[in-house]
Protein backbone atom coordinates (compact mmCIF):
# COMPACT_ATOMS: atom_id res chain seq x y z
CA UNK A 1 0.00 0.00 0.00
CA UNK A 2 1.76 3.56 -0.97
CA UNK A 3 -0.93 5.55 1.10
CA UNK A 4 -1.08 8.05 -1.96
CA UNK A 5 -4.57 7.45 -3.15
CA UNK A 6 -7.70 9.83 -0.70
CA UNK A 7 -10.87 10.17 -1.44
CA UNK A 8 -13.00 13.33 0.17
CA UNK A 9 -16.71 14.57 -0.58
CA UNK A 10 -18.09 17.32 0.83
CA UNK A 11 -22.24 16.57 1.37
CA UNK A 12 -25.23 18.92 2.25
CA UNK A 13 -27.60 16.71 3.56
CA UNK A 14 -31.44 18.21 3.21
CA UNK A 15 -33.21 19.62 6.20
CA UNK A 16 -34.29 17.17 9.15
CA UNK A 17 -32.34 14.25 7.26
CA UNK A 18 -28.56 14.74 8.95
CA UNK A 19 -29.25 11.64 11.48
CA UNK A 20 -30.52 9.52 8.46
CA UNK A 21 -27.22 10.42 6.20
CA UNK A 22 -25.09 9.62 9.32
CA UNK A 23 -26.37 5.85 8.93
CA UNK A 24 -26.20 5.88 5.28
CA UNK A 25 -22.86 6.98 5.30
CA UNK A 26 -21.41 4.23 8.00
CA UNK A 27 -23.35 1.53 4.78
CA UNK A 28 -21.30 2.93 2.95
CA UNK A 29 -18.47 2.23 5.40
CA UNK A 30 -19.49 -1.06 5.61
CA UNK A 31 -19.91 -1.92 1.89
CA UNK A 32 -16.17 0.00 1.32
CA UNK A 33 -14.55 -1.93 4.34
CA UNK A 34 -15.77 -5.31 2.11
CA UNK A 35 -14.54 -4.63 -0.99
CA UNK A 36 -11.57 -6.37 -2.14
CA UNK A 37 -8.98 -3.74 -1.62
CA UNK A 38 -10.90 -1.55 1.33
CA UNK A 39 -9.63 1.58 2.35
CA UNK A 40 -7.84 1.54 6.20
CA UNK A 41 -10.61 3.99 7.76
CA UNK A 42 -12.14 6.60 6.70
CA UNK A 43 -13.75 9.72 8.50
CA UNK A 44 -17.31 11.52 8.66
CA UNK A 45 -17.30 15.14 9.83
CA UNK A 46 -19.93 17.30 10.60
CA UNK A 47 -19.55 21.47 10.36
CA UNK A 48 -19.82 23.22 13.58
CA UNK A 49 -20.89 26.36 11.54
CA UNK A 50 -23.89 24.70 9.48
CA UNK A 51 -24.84 20.93 10.88
CA UNK A 52 -26.61 19.79 7.44
CA UNK A 53 -22.55 20.07 6.08
CA UNK A 54 -20.57 17.20 6.12
CA UNK A 55 -17.24 15.98 4.69
CA UNK A 56 -15.58 12.75 4.58
CA UNK A 57 -12.59 11.64 3.99
CA UNK A 58 -10.12 8.45 3.65
CA UNK A 59 -7.14 6.80 2.20
CA UNK A 60 -6.89 3.97 -0.30
CA UNK A 61 -4.20 1.44 -0.98
CA UNK A 62 -3.61 3.27 -4.51
CA UNK A 63 -5.71 4.90 -7.82
CA UNK A 64 -6.22 1.12 -8.32
CA UNK A 65 -8.63 0.45 -5.46
CA UNK A 66 -10.80 3.83 -5.59
CA UNK A 67 -11.19 2.59 -9.19
CA UNK A 68 -12.60 -0.50 -7.85
CA UNK A 69 -14.58 1.04 -5.06
CA UNK A 70 -16.40 3.04 -7.72
CA UNK A 71 -16.72 0.36 -10.11
CA UNK A 72 -18.46 -1.93 -7.38
CA UNK A 73 -22.67 -1.83 -7.86
CA UNK A 74 -22.45 -2.34 -3.94
CA UNK A 75 -20.83 0.58 -3.26
CA UNK A 76 -22.56 2.53 -5.93
CA UNK A 77 -26.46 1.72 -4.63
CA UNK A 78 -24.64 3.00 -0.87
CA UNK A 79 -23.16 5.61 -2.00
CA UNK A 80 -26.57 6.83 -4.03
CA UNK A 81 -28.51 5.85 -1.02
CA UNK A 82 -26.35 9.09 0.67
CA UNK A 83 -26.74 11.02 -2.15
CA UNK A 84 -30.45 10.74 -2.09
CA UNK A 85 -30.59 12.82 1.22
CA UNK A 86 -28.60 15.65 0.08
CA UNK A 87 -29.03 18.52 -1.58
CA UNK A 88 -25.37 18.80 -2.78
CA UNK A 89 -22.75 15.73 -2.85
CA UNK A 90 -19.44 16.74 -4.13
CA UNK A 91 -16.83 13.51 -4.30
CA UNK A 92 -13.59 13.83 -5.68
CA UNK A 93 -10.33 11.88 -5.78
CA UNK A 94 -7.02 13.29 -4.21
CA UNK A 95 -3.08 12.20 -4.67
CA UNK A 96 -0.80 12.87 -1.65
CA UNK A 97 1.61 15.44 -2.12
CA UNK A 98 2.95 16.21 1.24
CA UNK A 99 2.15 15.51 5.11
CA UNK A 100 2.78 17.02 8.85
CA UNK A 101 2.63 14.45 11.27
CA UNK A 102 1.13 11.08 11.81
CA UNK A 103 -2.79 9.93 10.31
CA UNK A 104 -4.94 9.73 13.70
CA UNK A 105 -5.34 5.85 15.01
CA UNK A 106 -8.92 5.59 14.44
CA UNK A 107 -8.32 2.16 15.60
Amino acid sequence: MDGSAYTHARWVVRPGQEEAFVAAWQAVGEVFLRLPHPPPWGVLLRSEANPREFVSFGPWPDAGAVGEMRASPEAVAALDRARALCEEATPAAYRLVAAAGRPPDLG
